[in-house]
């Protein structure tokens, strides 16, 4: 598409019923110009028919969190209360960001529904997701706010050992924030949520979502804001530590993995993936049982690792995978991820992960 026929098709998403004479006085061009913009949209076949209908196959919508990431790793082994001398690393993050980039350059179809602010950083983010394609007519700026930031430490390893996070925005995410996207989140194929929008949110979207949820837990901070009474949650993505907490939501102690996973699924949850750095990924849901214990090798950042899997089993589930699959893929994603300091790597996309999961278990199975 060219500059003005993206701008023409950002202002149809949002009102697809919008007249020629209308469009025209909006853009500030003749009404002929916009026939000419709309015949050649319908000629690519991004619009067709009357209401300028927009020509999409199954997409997916993802509610949540972006962040700028700040990473610091020592070059040795981390000493507390003392200067450490190593790299600090800047980059755009966020659970609900990452899940989107990577089911973007899975080439998923995906809106991603989440607030910026109006700061440099709210700034990057946009010129970010327009320089990797991904779709950002449902991010709106907040006026006033700061967009999200989060700091962490990770040791020589790649594992995080401590995490500060600055999230305020994302209680701006209310229900009458994503009321205004309900329609598109209940066309969507899935409803993806992570855990930085507010308890009133999953509430609102409990009810309100008739499409499968698939949610992702970020910290153990945040995530009992997804245990609530009319709670239904198709595909739940989680690590250990947050498994425990919502564990202990409900009185019962944490012994180990398996033994968690069966207890949450009696909780109107139908699937549930975890991924442990240390026992590998676990999936179980009433007919899959899945175990992949392998040790993953040069580890740079494990911090996108669990919303990469998140999204390769949105792309899993797409394709008409079987569940052993998805998680064969899942685990090769993770391996691709935890190779790079970025939080999704740029690695990833269809071709290497297919190759890569050759690799990985060619003789498994």
């Amino acid at each position: 598409m060219t500059e003005r026929e993206v701008e023409i098709f950002e202002i149809l998403k949002n009102n697809p019923l919008i007249s020629q004479d209308e469009l025209a006085e909006q853009l500030m061009i003749s009404r002929s110009g916009v026939a000419t913009h709309i015949h050649n949209l319908m000629k690519k076949g991004y619009i067709k028919g009357k209401g300028y209908i927009i020509n999409q196959d199954n997409f997916v919508s993802v509610i949540g969190g972006n962040n700028l990431d700040i990473l610091g790793i020592p070059n040795d082994r981390l000493i507390t209360n003392n200067s450490n001398s190593g790299k600090i690393y800047y980059s755009l993050g966020g659970a609900g960001r990452n899940i989107a980039f990577a089911l973007t350059k899975l080439n998923v179809q995906n809106y991603f529904i989440s607030v910026y602010g109006n700061d440099l950083n709210g700034e990057k983010f946009i010129h970010d997701c327009r320089e990797h394609n991904m779709d950002v007519s449902c991010c709106e700026k907040i006026d006033g706010e700061h967009t999200s930031s989060f700091m962490y430490i990770d040791n020589s390893k790649g594992i995080k050992i401590v995490g500060i996070n600055d999230m305020e925005i994302y209680d701006r995410m209310t229900p009458t924030f994503l009321s205004k996207y309900l329609d598109k989140i209940n066309s969507s194929q899935y409803c993806v949520l992570d855990t930085n929008i507010p308890e009133e949110s999953f509430n609102y979207i409990y009810e309100n979502v008739n499409v499968p949820i698939i949610v992702k837990t970020t910290s153990i901070n945040k995530d009992i804001r997804i245990l609530q009474e009319n709670m239904k949650i198709d595909v739940l993505v989680t690590a250990p530590k947050e498994l425990e907490v919502l564990l202990n939501y409900y009185g019962k102690k944490m012994t180990d993995i398996k033994s968690a996973i069966r207890f949450l699924l009696t909780k109107n949850i139908s699937h549930i993936a975890v991924y442990s750095v240390h026992e590998g990924l676990f999936f179980e849901s009433k007919d899959h049982k899945i175990h992949i214990k392998k040790t993953l090798t040069d580890i740079s950042n494990t911090n996108g690792c669990v919303a990469t899997l998140t999204s390769v089993i949105i792309w899993g589930l797409q394709k008409g995978l079987s569940w052993h699959k998805i998680m064969r893929y899942g685990y090769t994603a993770i391996s691709i991820c935890s190779k790079s300091k970025e939080p999704v790597s740029s690695k990833l996309n269809v071709e290497n992960l297919v190759d890569e999961e050759r690799k990985i278990f060619e003789s498994a199975y």
